[in-house]
Formats: structure tokens, C-alpha cells, sequence
């Protein structure tokens, strides 16, 4: 679970840095491209850990479930965001997407370590 924690303080700490430091006019934009990704992340990392250890075999059910339920999520939350919202599209787009990037190269180093153990 210190996995979990290092993502949090990673994800909260580039985003403080970069967003106080090189880019203040772009804080919100990049605050709301960085929050999904992280929460999401944070969430399905969690159950992940939980279902496997539990039952390794509950795993791959629940990952298409969690894949299918990313695909509604981000969608409605990209829909949301450029209807409601008015903003510079771009750091937005540029944060979420190095977020998201970043957090699912994390999750894969999670299950290679997960995996590596069997």
C-alpha cells in the first residue's frame, strides 16, 4: 500500500510544483486534468490489492469491469469538463494525459511486482 501513498504525494507534488512554480495561470486546468486520473488510479489500485489478496483468479473479472467502468468515467468527465467549464482546453488535455500516462505505468510496475512474487 505504500504504493497507493507514493502515487498520492507524487501526483499532488508535480502538480504543486508545476502549477505554483512554472505555470499559475494554468493551475485549474491542470488541477482538474490530474485529479481524475488520480482518484481513479487510487481506487482501482486499491481494489486491486484487495482482490488479489484475496483471490488472485477474482482479478482479471474485475479488471475488465474496472476497464469498462474507466471508459464511461473518462468519458462523461471529458463531456462534462468542456461543456461546463470555461478554460484553456490544452493544459488540461496535456495534464490528463501525462496523469493518466504516468499513474497506469505505475499501476503495470504494481502488478509486475504483484506478479513477479508468484
Amino acid at each position: 500500500m505504500k504504493l497507493i501513498i507514493y502515487m498520492f504525494f507524487f501526483t499532488l507534488g508535480s502538480w504543486g510544483l508545476a502549477a505554483g512554480l512554472f505555470f499559475p495561470a494554468f493551475r485549474w486546468e491542470m488541477f482538474l486534468g490530474m485529479i481524475a486520473p488520480l482518484v481513479i488510479g487510487l481506487l482501482t489500485l486499491f481494489c486491486e490489492k484487495k482482490i488479489y489478496d484475496r483471490n488472485p483468479a477474482d482479478l482479471t473479472p474485475f479488471m475488465l469491469k474496472a476497464f469498462a467502468g474507466k471508459m464511461i468515467f473518462y468519458g462523461s468527465y471529458f463531456i462534462y469538463i468542456f461543456t461546463f467549464y470555461t478554460f484553456n482546453p490544452m493544459p488540461f488535455i496535456i495534464s490528463f494525459t501525462c496523469y493518466f500516462i504516468t499513474l497506469h505505468i505505475s499501476e503495470a510496475l504494481f502488478f509486475k511486482s504483484i506478479f513477479k512474487q508468484v
